[in-house]
């Protein structure tokens, strides 16, 4: 590179300097981002795995389904309700949103013998957890579904790509 005569480099070779900077820390960015995304999911899948297998464990216990241990067919339902746009990780602890997924946790640790309770998303809100099997009486033939909301928050919005739909659908349905 050729110097200047008081030995400083020339604005060219500055501006060359300033935009592969600018390329790298681009690409850095992107990059940060994709790794924080696959993080989220990451979380989600293992949390709703986890969620599953306490499921899984407290029929097995208590011989009954999960509305028979919750005791409610649609958890999701106080949560679903929101007006659009909610951001349910902001919503007082003391909001039935929140009262029934905490309920609804507890109930499953209880029955199950794995302490799920306070499983939040990566964003800290609940879960999608909806107990279709035995609601109406045993008259419904839904398997029931666990899941992450998508995110921002819309009214009744959760990701299938993050849901699971559990098996032990009465028989005959």
């Amino acid at each position: 590179m050729k110097k200047t005569p008081g030995g400083g480099f020339t604005i060219v070779e500055l501006l060359i300097v300033i935009v592969v900077i600018g390329i790298l820390a681009s690409i850095a960015i992107v990059a940060y981002n994709g790794v924080q995304a696959r993080a989220q999911q990451s979380k989600i899948k293992s949390d709703v795995k986890q969620i599953q297998k306490a499921i899984m464990a407290a029929r097995t216990q208590t011989g009954t389904t999960l509305y028979g241990i919750t005791n409610n067919d649609a958890t999701a339902w106080f949560c679903t309700q929101k007006t659009s746009g909610t951001n349910l990780a902001t919503l007082p602890k003391t909001d039935n949103c929140w009262v029934v997924y905490t309920s609804t946790l507890d109930q499953i640790s209880a029955a199950s013998g794995m302490n799920i309770r306070n499983l939040l998303d990566p964003w800290g809100r609940p879960y999608f957890i909806d107990e279709n099997e035995d609601e109406n009486n045993g008259g419904s033939c839904t398997k029931d579904l666990i899941g992450a909301y998508k995110t921002p928050f819309v009214y009744d919005d959760w990701s299938p790509d993050n849901s699971v739909q559990l098996s032990n659908v009465k028989a005959g349905c």
